[in-house]
């Protein structure tokens, strides 16, 4: 910064650089180049962003167990992030959207979905709901019985804004895997018995699964099993 006089000899201050004197109209001007650089700025940030790709959940009060031949259902648990960062100078907001989302159900089917899922109602139209069997836009019918391992990888779109201004749309997208779950599927299988039960050994009286050897119980029912898959009732 210097001093100098005009013509008429008063003192004022003006900025000088090397490369001569900046006025307002350059400052404007490299603004604007500024801004014409942010969006690839921004696509570039938005590349590399750590997105969480949430998780695959399912109904708490089933954790994964479900029927063979029945809706099991499942859901994204993901939400739309938002990051602050400065880039070339500027305040800029980055915001994830979660768009669409791959589902690989570890039976050798796969599906899209463009809704997350969310947790089922008690409720349905004033009447209760099966959550072993509701089929939802992100349910799942599976045809054999076992463990499944359930993963998703979630596609998310972009947009920034400069000093909370508009949100602008970031081109391309990021694709983001979650963390997976799994799926624990039993046959349902009924008799006519007559008679309360004299011993765990008689059908119906062993438990709420029957474990074939090898077997592991539910999560569901875990706490009801000793760790030789012996039966040993509900804990008061």
């Amino acid at each position: 910064m210097g001093s100098v006089e005009d013509d008429q000899g008063n003192a004022g201050l003006r900025c000088v650089t090397t490369g001569g004197i900046i006025g307002d109209d350059d400052e404007e001007d490299d603004v604007v180049d500024l801004l014409a650089q942010l969006p690839g700025a921004v696509e570039e940030e938005f590349s590399t962003l750590q997105i969480d790709g949430g998780s695959v959940s399912f109904e708490e009060s089933l954790l994964g167990f479900g029927y063979l031949d029945r809706h099991t259902h499942m859901f994204a648990d993901v939400e739309e992030q938002i990051v602050e960062t400065e880039l070339l100078g500027f305040d800029v907001e980055i915001r994830a959207i979660p768009e669409s989302f791959q589902w690989d159900y570890g039976d050798g089917n796969q599906r899209t979905t463009y809704q997350p899922g969310e947790p089922l109602p008690e409720y349905w139209a004033g009447e209760p709901v099966d959550k072993t069997d509701a089929e939802t836009p992100t349910s799942h019918v599976y045809t054999e019985t076992g463990v499944f391992d359930v993963t998703l990888t979630t596609t998310f779109s972009g947009q920034y804004r400069v000093d909370g201004g508009e949100w602008v749309v970031i081109p391309g997208a990021s694709d983001v895997a979650s963390s997976p779950g799994e799926a624990d599927i039993w046959r349902q299988s009924s008799r006519n018995v007559s008679g309360p039960c004299r011993s765990q050994e008689e059908w119906g009286c062993n438990g709420p699964v029957e474990l074939d050897p090898g077997d592991r119980p539910p999560k569901i029912f875990q706490d009801q099993y000793d760790e030789h898959g012996n039966w040993i009732g509900e804990h008061p």
